[in-house]
């Protein structure tokens, strides 16, 4: 393959690594000018158009992962009969590599790796997804020492297909759960077992299971407890590593998050244990001073010290102007030797402290001569407390040694008490879920005829429950059998407002908000506006809003009375509605969703939701009425726009 160019985009440079499902390349994205890793199907699996179309949709459910201990996948296709995956390019070692050539991991690098390997699974348990293949050889280090997972895609189609080689094992056997060497289900948990199966193997250097073959190596995954650690390690560490090699799903870790939350006490008390070690290490013992005898030779040495004070007088001005030009020289020394490193320090390579820990990232920046800065803390709902989302300047940049490294750390989600869109219509209901930091999960529709069309008959999470800001809050929609879902607004303009009323329930509209307006144009119980505009099509059950006329405005004195033509008056009145075109450039990353409100003279009202994918570009038209007219844009729940007309 090297030297080919899949689909005109991928062309092939090296292959860096082979498996028993796929080979690995190098390649270089023509279209974006990036290096990406390119995995490409072997030929034999090519065939099998079962396993093909599981592959391909389990990478595309992979390829909705976004976090930093996760390779991202970038694209999926097919070209000539070859099937590959497209991914981001990783430079550094895979594990296995790393276990081969170093003889014992310290405790803080083998809880470091563990943490992250679980900050990744637990990211992709979160979204259904189980990577069901976690092996030494599919955890990929950085130099910077970050941990990316991979190999998600292609461990799910390896569970669902139906091949049947003689002798073929699918997966890698040495680090099976036991509910996998049964053929049940796998659940999130199995990742778990694999993953304490490779951190006995990180502390002991060899699998806790072999055997002859295949099968003798999966009856003991099923029967036998690991052979002891014989290391010593941490007490916490130890006990995890076994709770998470339980045979017994029930008596592992409830979840990926919380064995992250375990080595984070355990990198606390390691930390802790190190300073303490370091403390005792820098204190010299004090050595004990003998007393002088006292007795008959006591003024003898007296007499002895008179004389050798006098030729120490001597001796103490040599040694003091010794002393002094032994200072002046050090002195002179320290200033060639150390300012120009002051003055010129060494360039250094920026490392990637995006998704490490405060304590963690301050370390490694330490240890490159950086200083570490914390420059905002915001809350963050797919991240912990103390997890950096973003720095600055960002990773591979040369700087600077003692230059400052700024970073934004997540404070965690923010906890807020669930209010009620109880009774409001839908459109209602999401504009007031968008604008208070919430996402609208899913729609339920049931019928119920005591109860208004279109209107929030039940919620999850209920009412005054605390829960993290962001959350997706689910309803339950009073869907009105009409015999149209939908209606086209006709134009109320200039009608009686009384007549408007009975209209609206006849289309199965409902009554919004009604002002009343002085006019010249229209007279008095006349419908001045309405919202939506004419023409508009809504869904049944909507609410619509009116402006009527009140008549024209009563006379005051003489003097101030200011005669306006008719046209003019027509002009001031179609001024009141404001056009802007909006842009939206969606962040890179995983789908989101964005939705437009506008706040004018009719109230607040949703005027866009779509979901899109990171990238993506929208451009919108949209109206406004009145002098305080505005525009809002929310992004996965978070606003990034509000400026008036």
């Amino acid at each position: 393959m090297v030297g080919e160019v899949l689909v005109s985009r991928y062309e092939i440079r090296e292959e860096v690594g082979s498996g028993g499902m796929a080979r690995v390349y190098r390649a270089h994205d023509l279209l974006l000018n990036r290096m990406v890793a390119v995995k490409i199907l072997r030929e034999q699996f090519a065939d099998d158009s079962q396993f093909v179309e599981r592959f391909r949709r389990e990478a595309r459910s992979a390829a909705s992962l976004s976090h930093p201990n996760i390779v991202n996948i970038y694209d999926v296709g097919e070209t000539d009969g070859v099937h590959f995956i497209v991914m981001e390019y990783v430079q550094g070692k895979n594990l296995r590599q790393l276990i081969g050539e170093r003889q014992e991991f310290s405790q803080e690098f083998i809880v470091n790796v563990g943490k992250q390997i679980a900050m990744g699974l637990a990211h992709a348990h979160e979204h259904g997804i189980i990577h069901r293949d976690i092996k030494p050889h599919n955890i990929l280090i950085t130099a910077g020492g970050v941990v990316k997972v991979t190999d998600f895609g292609i461990a799910q189609a390896i569970s669902s297909s139906d091949l049947t080689q003689t002798g073929t094992v699918l997966g890698s056997v040495h680090y099976f759960s036991p509910e996998q060497a049964r053929g049940v289900n796998v659940q999130a948990s199995s990742d778990l077992y694999s993953l304490g199966i490779v951190l006995y193997e990180m502390i002991t250097g060899r699998v806790p299971f072999t055997g002859e073959s295949a099968v003798a190596i999966a009856l003991k995954q099923i029967q036998d407890p690991p052979p002891p650690l014989k290391r010593k390690l941490n007490r916490d560490l130890e006990r995890l590593v076994l709770q998470l090699l339980a045979k017994d799903i029930e008596k592992r870790p409830a979840s990926a998050g919380d064995v992250v939350a375990v080595f984070q006490r355990i990198e606390r008390r390691l930390e802790a244990e190190k300073e303490k070690w370091l403390e005792e290490g820098d204190t010299l013992p004090l050595t004990a001073v003998e007393s002088e005898e006292e007795g008959d030779g006591a003024v003898a040495r007296e007499k002895k010290k008179e004389k050798q004070g006098k030729k120490g007088k001597k001796g103490t001005k040599f040694l003091v102007i010794l002393t002094i030009l032994l200072m002046l020289g050090g002195i002179g020394y320290g200033l060639v030797r150390f300012i120009p490193v002051f003055l010129f320090p060494e360039d250094v390579q920026v490392p990637n402290v995006i998704g490490l820990f405060e304590a963690e990232a301050e370390r490694l920046l330490r240890g490159l001569d950086l200083v570490f800065k914390v420059e905002q803390r915001v809350f963050d709902k797919d991240h912990p407390e103390g997890f950096i989302i973003d720095q600055d300047p960002l990773p591979g940049r040369m700087v600077k040694q003692k230059r400052e490294i700024s970073v934004i750390v997540s404070k965690g989600p923010e906890e807020v008490e669930m209010l009620s869109v109880l009774g409001a219509t839908i459109r209602e209901a999401k504009l007031t879920l968008t604008q208070s930091g919430f996402v609208l999960g899913e729609e339920i529709e049931v019928f119920d005829p005591d109860a208004l069309p279109n209107t929030v008959l039940e919620q999850w999470p209920e009412p005054g429950e605390i829960v993290a800001k962001g959350t997706a809050v689910n309803l339950v929609i009073n869907r009105v059998e009409l015999e149209t879902t939908h209606v086209t607004l006709p134009d109320f303009r200039g009608l009686d407002f009384e007549t408007v009323k009975g209209q609206l329930l006849e289309l199965g509209l409902v009554l919004g908000n009604s002002w009343p307006e002085f006019s010249t144009i229209y007279a008095e119980g006349k419908v001045v506006e309405q919202n939506p505009r004419p023409g508009t099509e809504v869904e049944a059950g909507s609410r619509v809003d009116f402006v009527y006329s009140q008549g024209e405005a009563k006379p005051v004195e003489p003097e101030h009375i200011v005669e306006e033509p008719q046209e003019e008056v027509e002009w001031l009145h179609e001024n009141l509605w404001k056009t802007q075109e909006v842009t939206i450039n969606v962040p890179p990353g995983a789908e989101q969703e964005v939705v437009i409100l506008v706040i004018d003279d009719f109230g607040a009202r949703e005027v866009y939701r779509e979901k899109h994918k990171g990238g993506d570009r929208i451009v919108r038209t949209v109206q406004g009425r009145g002098e305080g007219a505005k525009l809002q844009v929310y992004i996965g729940a978070r606003q990034f726009y509000d400026q008036y007309f």
